[in-house]
């Protein structure tokens, strides 16, 4: 549903499984209902924020791997080499 570009048929899924008995499903449900327009807007636009999520994780995980060692500057020279040589 989420890789195609017909937006009802999630409604139709969603009222599909709406009275359902799984809990982990109708929590799931809930959660698509409360991002509804998000989802909406991600169905029917070809529009990925992966790149930033990428580039975020990796800052993030290069900044636990120094946690208590140094400052900003080397964090940023890290990021650079990281991007030079692995990207």
């Amino acid at each position: 549903i989420i890789t195609g570009t017909d937006s009802c048929r999630l409604i139709r899924w969603m009222k599909k499984y709406w009275k359902t008995k799984i809990r982990t499903l109708k929590t799931f449900l809930t959660g698509v209902k409360l991002d509804y327009r998000a989802i909406l807007n991600t169905i029917r636009e070809n529009v990925t924020n992966g790149i930033t999520e990428g580039f975020v994780n990796k800052l993030k995980a290069v900044k636990r791997t120094m946690y208590g060692r140094a400052g900003i500057k080397l964090l940023r020279r890290k990021m650079v080499l990281e991007h030079i040589f692995f990207n």
